[in-house]
């Protein structure tokens, strides 16, 4: 009896019989601690791969036959052929492979892994000669793996014992195995009309900005450009700007970029200028999160099996377990701030210790045995010089402990050589780098060849002070002597030029800080940045720059007071005082804000002003602001408003403004047109990277990772904005799309090269949605858990309970086959037909009583 009572509740792996012995109460306590103990010892059975009987006793019809679930004895039987599946390893998402399913002798299914497959996975253990290329069993190969499938979520879980996986960096996909997408083409847009008036003065401005591509295999062509316009009373001018145009590849076992074409040389140790030419640099995105930036490599030892906690003031940036001995962390991710890390070494016992790594990083330092290298051969390049000089650049920067990092690099062209050296330390005193650059140039000097060289220093600082909490995020300085040349200084100095073109001045030293201070909780924060720099060729003269403020929350709104000064080199200087109080009109994190400010300078006199700004909608897709504001120098008024909406197609944009004697109006848009394999499709997604979306009939599906975007009527939508070689979640919401389409999956991972266009296909079922009520033709339901089969073979869905049968069809008229077990009494055939007057566009449910009819 307690069997009859378990069985549906668990599934049965031995046969016990108990007689009703006991009385009544009893005998249910009996049962109950039966189950429990039943309940509790079936994982650990199935872990040992015991087969899973079924007591069918509970699933017979009225007649006492009852349903054959001997296909499920050992989970889930599943039909042989290649599956698109999710792939998880020990939890952690690897993304999506196509695998194929085989039976074995035993009717189970072996889930085949090919060479390409298992790469992806991280398994660290060779695979050995006899094992079959085509269909690797990973069950068999890593001793006690084991694979679960969910055909509800087309998810495969693994489970790798962790001494049979390589470490892993969360999301980081390599080069070589990242997307390149599909062949296709893009035009990203942002346009804007621009008209102002004035007594005596009408100018309208027509500006565009493009930014095109296109990807064939590997390679990427990129042209990136801007047309301006100005019509009206003053003057018409019309010009088509091209930045650069490019062809570029990733170099995966290089973990680089290799560029052909009009591009910008890297600022890490020269300054950054425009050039024709070719271009090989490491890119730091093709490296995992943990040897991105600088962090300090951790060693230490644990006396048992200890938890490693690594602080950073009040916040965790690592955790791990470890074995006694050495323990070595390499893995940590690039803080986003500063300041010294405490690692604590808590033992099994109980025991804690810690000790201190001090942690600063300037630009310059990189993680131990972490390269960064560019080699550019190509021709300066500036549309105002008639004559440029060609060049070859190369640097190369290396950490080689926790401690320091070197750098070098040199540029070299017919009449101008440039070497740097310099080294970045990290200390507890803080982090610093210290380079001198000497040059070495041929330039013309009143009418003459003069040859010039000299020397230029730089030292930059960072530094968090743990006492007080200032932060140094950047202090650095600059000094270049007299006869020193940069290349861009050499450059303007030798080519040709129009008589109306200005040469800037060559700096002879920079300084600059930034520093911010925080105070005791509830009393806010201060700043101060600002730069200092001369040259050599004005006379007295100097740029100067700087800003100081303060900020505070409260639960009220916030404040913000600053003040800033700025002078420039060739005369006329600026003093302006900014007081701002935001206040939130309502509780909500969207509520709309109402900002007060007052400003005051030498050249504007006091201005107040006054706006407002907030969003609408659910989804908040329609944003706005307004102003009014009172200049008392001059006692005159001006007033304006703007708005954007993010439709799904572009974004949209409008302002307009009024004050004493003048008017204007303006109106902009941006967005993308992407064409792809399967048309063109408008989006409102910026971005390099970027995934087509195709679900075909499920329009109206929301994009999750795009606001406001949504699937169109031919299926396609736009998300940019993807992260290159990391997994990327892409995921639709059906909420509102027709009921007669349904999504067999919502989500996909996808990992792209940079530049790539990604496209994911979500398949979908569509047809009118059909609720079957079954009974034999005795009139008796149907076994639940009988298999539903299509008039082609292909298996549909089960009859659940009720001997209800929910299908999709598209068909006025059709039969499906249930079957419940082995020969011709253990199956039925069913024909429905659907109303005649059925609208093909409703979406209600449609329900139907049929008859299955027995085959044999």
């Amino acid at each position: 009896m307690c069997d009859e009572i378990r069985a549906p509740l668990v599934g049965e792996r031995s046969v016990f019989d108990f007689t009703p012995v006991f009385p009544i109460i009893s005998w249910a306590a009996f049962c109950l601690s039966m189950i429990i103990i039943d309940s509790a010892l079936v994982p650990a059975i199935a872990d040992a791969g015991i087969p899973t009987r079924f007591n069918t006793d509970f699933l017979i019809n009225k007649n006492g036959t009852p349903v054959d679930l001997s296909r499920f004895e050992r989970g889930n039987p599943l039909v042989p052929g290649k599956y698109r599946l999710d792939i998880y390893i020990n939890q952690r998402s690897v993304g999506i492979q196509e695998i194929t399913i085989k039976l074995n002798n035993n009717n189970e299914p072996v889930f085949c892994f090919n060479p390409e497959n298992i790469e992806s996975l991280g398994i660290d253990k060779p695979l050995d000669k006899h094992e079959n290329a085509s269909c690797i069993d990973i069950q068999q190969w890593v001793p006690y793996s084991k694979v679960n499938f969910e055909p509800s979520g087309l998810k495969l879980d693994v489970n790798i014992p962790q001494a049979y996986l390589r470490k892993f960096d969360h999301n980081y996909v390599a080069p070589d195995k990242a997307d390149a997408g599909v062949m296709a083409a893009f035009v990203d847009y942002n346009t804007n009309i621009w008209r102002a008036s004035s007594p005596g003065n009408t100018q309208t401005q027509y500006y565009a900005g493009l930014n095109a591509g296109l990807n064939l295999a590997n390679w990427r062509l990129r042209h990136n450009g801007f047309y301006n316009q100005s019509v009206g009373s003053m003057a018409t001018k019309r010009k088509y700007t091209s930045n650069s145009n490019y062809l570029q590849r990733d170099i995966a076992f290089l973990k680089a970029q290799l560029t052909l074409g009009q591009y910008y040389t890297a600022p890490d140790l020269f300054d950054s200028f425009s050039y024709s030419g070719l271009q090989l640099a490491s890119d730091d995105r093709m490296l995992p999160d943990s040897q991105r930036g600088f962090a300090p490599t951790i060693y230490g030892t644990a006396e048992t099996n200890a938890q490693i906690t690594v602080r950073q003031g009040d916040n965790i940036l690592y955790q791990t377990s470890v074995t006694p001995g050495p323990f070595v962390i390499d893995k940590l991710y690039g803080s986003g701030y500063a300041g010294d890390m405490e690692v604590m070494v808590t033992e099994a016992d109980g025991r804690q210790r810690s000790f201190t790594v001090p942690f600063a990083t300037v630009p310059q330092l990189l993680r131990p045995a972490v390269a960064r290298y560019n080699l550019v051969i190509g021709k300066y390049r500036d549309e105002r010089l008639t004559e440029t000089p060609t060049f070859l650049l190369g640097t190369y920067q290396r950490g080689f402990s926790n401690l320091w990092t070197g750098y070098a690099g040199s540029t070299l062209s017919q009449n101008y050589q440039a070497g740097q050296i310099g080294l970045a330390l990290s200390t507890g005193l803080g982090a610093f780098a210290v380079d001198v650059t000497h040059s070495d140039a041929t330039v013309p000097v009143a009418g003459s060849q003069h040859r010039a060289h000299g020397q230029s220093y730089r030292f930059t600082y960072s530094k968090l002070l743990e006492t007080t909490q200032t932060n140094f995020t950047v202090a650095s300085y600059r000094f270049s002597s007299k006869g020193y040349y940069s290349f861009t200084d050499y450059a303007q100095s030798t080519g040709s030029v129009d008589s109306d073109v200005v040469i800037p001045a060559r700096q002879r030293s920079r300084v600059q800080v930034n520093l911010s201070q925080s105070l005791p909780e509830g009393f806010g924060s201060f700043y101060l940045s600002g730069s200092v720099q001369n040259y050599w060729n004005v006379d007295q003269g100097r740029d100067m720059t700087y800003q100081l403020g303060y900020s505070n929350a409260f639960a009220w709104g916030s404040l913000n007071l600053s003040a800033g000064r700025s002078r420039s080199a060739y005369g006329g200087d600026e003093t302006q005082y900014m007081l701002n109080i935001s206040l939130p009109l309502g509780r909500g994190r969207s509520s709309t804000y109402l900002t007060n400010s007052l400003t005051h300078s030498a050249s504007g006199g006091w201005n107040a002003q006054t706006g407002i700004s907030g969003s609408l909608g659910e989804e908040k897709l329609f944003s706005y602001g307004s102003y009014a504001s009172r200049n008392y120098r001059n006692n005159t008024n001006n007033y304006g408003g703007n708005a954007q909406y993010r439709a799904d197609k572009a974004m949209l944009m409008a302002s307009t403004s009024h004050g004493s004697g003048y008017s204007q109006y303006g109106l902009g848009a941006l967005g993308s047109v992407v064409m792809h394999p399967g048309g063109i499709t408008l989006g409102q997604a910026q971005g390099e990277t970027k995934a087509v979306v195709f679900a075909p009939g499920a329009n109206g599906a929301a994009l999750l990772n795009s606001k406001g975007v949504r699937i169109g009527n031919r299926g396609y939508a736009i998300t940019a904005g993807l992260t290159p070689y990391r997994e990327n979640t892409v995921t639709l919401d059906p909420k509102d799309i027709s009921n007669s389409i349904e999504l067999k999956v919502t989500e996909q991972k996808t990992a792209p090269q940079y530049g790539a266009i990604i496209m994911l296909d979500y398949p979908t079922v569509s047809g009118h949605p059909l609720l079957l009520v079954l009974h034999d033709d005795a009139g008796n339901p149907l076994p639940m858990g009988a298999e539903v089969f299509d008039y082609q073979g292909n298996s549909l869905t089960f009859v659940g309970q009720g001997s209800r049968v929910f299908m999709r069809t598209n068909a006025l008229s059709g039969h499906i086959q249930i079957q419940w077990g082995q020969g011709a009494n253990r199956q039925c055939r069913a024909n429905y037909n659907l109303p005649a007057n059925i609208d093909d566009k409703s979406t209600e449910m449609i329900h139907i009583t049929a008859i299955c009819q027995r085959t044999g």
